[in-house]
């Protein structure tokens, strides 16, 4: 085996000492054979998603030699798999470093930086889950999960944003949430030891509420037999049975006898004073309703108008209590995976009328049924504007913006406005960029929109 001497760099064969310098070459033959086992035995725990496990033998391959780019393309896989896109990045970054003729690198980082809007995708990731760890530092457990949420919206492979969701839902007690999130991560990684661990605890706290359950109902149940029948009580129901069957005779006849002296010297002198009031009373609420119906009726037509001026609001959305059903139609279309029953049950919930909470459910829903509809949709759409074709550029930017305004972080949106810019159409595309630089100011589709109203600015100065 032919290889550099790890301390002159003299190229050394077969020897069991370096001739020149006389460094042991038979223990760095070892290491170097050992750095290429555990990299075969890493592909191996990809190849059945044991991720965790490649993960630390690719580590140790790579402890024994550092220059193995095999090992480190494979570790930046399986840091994409799981979504960690940042710390793959710096794995095929150092392969490339360490051997620049490097085919698969080169393939890793030039499909991920060609990609429409990826790597912003990969800085909003960032800083939605950062903003959800702050939330949960400061106890602020509902705005952290909605974080969470839109995190996993845009990397649903992200294990640590699963475990770390799966764990606010163990804390308020929804260890049913909680499993399905731990589930989803261990499709991706199927032996990490935080899921284990954390799918353990859900499953114990779910047999123990079981359980107590189970032993509640038991054990407010009494059974007693009348003929041939059983009959089945509550432990509660019975008891007060039996106490309250020993003094009820005597309390049914002392009660009728009070209540006869009671009706013949107080209620019924009452009731006919009550009844020549009354009728006094509607006699005047008459005369007085007859002498300001006039006045009334303009303050009615004025209620009536008020009335219909909210209703119209509404037309199409119906009330709070429809706004509900078609809320909740919606979140059980969405978690059977049928997309477009989620999509026609939202389309008519009116989300003003939700509470925090059903907000939250409402965007869930919303952006995951309309998903892929909105990613096939902007495929489309990017494809006409790479190929010039303006007009279904726009019809396609317009449909993914009407449905998600700032989608693919502000891009869909800059790239409509440029389709109109491209069109001559200048004063739809100002208008959409300037809407660019309002809602993702911090973003690079707002820096090229703005780099294009300075361009039109100049255009302006120069006629």
């Amino acid at each position: 085996m032919d290889m550099k001497c790890y301390v002159c760099g003299t190229m050394v064969e077969n020897e069991k000492n370096c001739p020149y310098c006389g460094a042991d070459m038979d223990i760095y033959r070892k290491i170097l054979i050992n750095s290429e086992v555990l990299y075969n035995r890493g592909l191996e725990q990809a190849q059945v998603r044991d991720l965790s496990g490649a993960i630390q033998t690719l580590n140790e391959s790579l402890r024994c030699n550092k220059t193995n780019t095999n090992a480190r393309n494979l570790l930046g896989l399986i840091y994409f798999e799981i979504g960690e896109p940042v710390m793959a990045m710096s794995e095929w970054v150092l392969s490339k470093n360490i051997q620049p003729d490097n085919p698969l690198a080169d393939k890793y980082l030039e499909e991920l930086q060609s990609e429409a809007g990826a790597l912003d995708k990969i800085n909003q990731t960032i800083k939605k889950y950062n903003q959800a760890l702050e939330y949960c530092e400061q106890g602020s457990r509902d705005l952290a999960s909605i974080q969470l949420r839109k995190v996993l919206a845009l990397n649903p492979n992200f294990v640590a944003g699963r475990q770390l969701l799966a764990l606010l839902y163990m804390q308020d007690g929804k260890y049913n949430d909680a499993r399905k999130e731990l589930n989803a991560a261990n499709k991706v990684d199927v032996r990490n030891t935080i899921t284990l661990r954390y799918a353990r605890e859900c499953k114990d706290r779910l047999k123990e509420l079981n359980q107590n359950k189970k032993k509640k109902k038991k054990d407010s149940i009494v059974s007693f037999q009348d003929g041939n029948d059983t009959i089945l009580m509550s432990q509660n129901s019975f008891m007060d049975m039996v106490e309250g069957t020993r003094a009820s005779f005597g309390n049914v006849l002392v009660g009728l006898f009070i209540g006869l002296l009671i009706c013949f010297f107080l209620v019924v002198p009452t009731v006919k004073q009550r009844a020549v009031e009354k009728a006094s009373e509607n006699l005047v609420a008459t005369n007085e309703e007859l002498t300001s119906s006039s006045s009334n009726a303009s303050t009615l037509q004025q209620q009536v108008k008020d009335l219909q001026a909210q209703l119209d609001k509404y037309t199409g959305k119906g009330d709070a209590v429809e706004s509900y059903e078609k809320l909740m139609e919606a979140k059980e279309a969405y978690d059977v995976a049928n997309m477009q029953g989620a999509q026609e049950a939202i389309a008519v919930v009116n989300k003003d009328l939700l509470s925090d909470r059903g907000k939250a459910i409402y965007d869930q829903v919303y952006e995951g049924a309309y998903a892929q509809t909105l990613q096939e949709t902007y495929g489309s759409a990017y494809t006409a504007y790479t190929t010039q074709d303006w007009e279904n550029a726009i019809n396609g930017f317009k449909l993914c913006t009407a449905i998600d305004e700032d989608y693919e972080n502000g891009y869909a949106l800059f790239y409509l406005g440029d389709a109109y810019y491209s069109k001559w159409n200048f004063d739809e595309a100002i208008n959409t960029f300037k809407r660019v630089i309002e809602i993702v100011p911090d973003s690079g589709a707002a820096r090229r929109a703005q780099e294009k109203i300075d361009e039109y600015n100049k255009l302006k100065e120069n006629q």
